[in-house]
């Protein structure tokens, strides 16, 4: 046995298989070397094309591409940590008639077999070890086929889940003055309005923690603007801003509705930035309180709203970031 391909062929194995399991099954933030390095890569290659011929719908097959590219170097790992393992003995694979070595090609094509589960028997472990090696080999296949099914239904279900999210903060308002005109009665902020700002909470919130179980939904982008999540979270907390800080306090709503969403809105920017992106230089353009005059709400001076707006510049730098990240320029894909 040539020993020093065989270890490598170990390593190999070892790899995959830890990257897999890490990156579909651990929820601690992380995910696989590989993957990561894969899918980051390909996010990437797909901003730079987008940035270079914008408006071409290009950037919505992304995730698709990067999740495409994630099963397939798996595939390729494993199939190539199997061959190099029964590479490392002449008789380690023979031919089922002959009993004659199999050449590189046979073992190729036996490694692959074996380990996608197909049992064609045109060739057939030559030794006791190689046997055992051959039904580890076709366990490790089925593992990774099951795992890779159960990733995919997991993302696929946070994609959804994520683009759900867009739609219903645009069913209030496809901006901020208009959520915010949306939920004014006249003299005051209807119940309901309150009650929807409440249901956003959660769903955002769960937003944010799959995008830490499952990088790769970061990677799917939506070109239409309402089912956009990062102009979305944009929009909301632009309609925050001018209900938190626009609003004169005696026309507010309830800050039991505002609070844990404005709150909520901080946690996902605050967990996504680092890992998926990084502050603007400069902070997104506050929406103006010209939107309140129109809409009948009674505001603030224009003084004090530019001091409260100063206050949130590291929070709207890590808004204005989060669009870009995802190929959008001021609620604009980047064109």
């Amino acid at each position: 046995m040539n020993a020093p391909i065989a270890l490598l062929g170990c390593l190999l194995l070892l790899l995959v298989l830890a990257d897999a399991s890490i990156t579909a099954l651990s929820m601690v933030r992380v995910t696989g070397p590989v993957t990561g390095w894969v899918t980051r890569g390909v996010w990437r290659l797909f901003l730079a094309a987008h940035t270079r011929k914008p408006g071409g719908g290009l950037l919505q097959w992304s995730g698709t591409v990067t999740l495409l590219v994630t099963f397939l170097t798996w595939t390729l790992l494993l199939w190539a940590g199997w061959l190099l393992f029964f590479a490392s003995h002449e008789r380690a694979v023979v031919g089922s008639l002959t009993s004659a070595p199999a050449d590189g090609w046979s073992r190729v094509y036996f490694t692959g077999y074996t380990v996608f589960t197909l049992g064609t028997g045109d060739y057939v472990p030559g030794t006791a070890w190689a046997q055992v090696a051959t039904a580890v080999a076709a366990l490790s296949g089925l593992f990774l086929v099951t795992l890779s099914l159960t990733y995919l239904v997991q993302v696929v279900q946070a994609v959804v889940h994520k683009r759900s999210v867009a739609v219903q903060v645009h069913a209030l308002g496809p901006d901020a003055g208009r959520i915010v005109a949306g939920g004014w009665t006249g003299d005051g902020f209807s119940s309901m309005f309150n009650q929807h700002l409440v249901s956003l909470t959660e769903p955002l919130l769960r937003m944010g923690e799959q995008h830490l179980a499952f990088p790769v939904v970061h990677y799917f982008h939506s070109n239409v603007r309402g089912k956009a999540p990062a102009c979305a979270v944009a929009d909301l907390d632009d309609a925050l801003l001018l209900l938190r800080a626009g609003t004169d306090p005696r026309a507010r709503p309830d800050p039991a509705a505002t609070g844990p969403l404005w709150a909520a809105l901080g946690q996902v920017l605050d967990n996504l930035q680092g890992r998926f992106f990084s502050r603007a230089e400069r902070e997104r353009p506050a929406p103006a309180l010209s939107a309140l005059h129109e809409a009948g709400v009674p505001a603030v001076d224009e003084e004090r709203y530019a001091a409260q707006v100063r206050e949130q510049a590291r929070r709207r730098r890590a808004v204005q970031g989060f669009l870009h990240s995802d190929g959008w320029r001021d609620g604009r894909p980047d064109s």
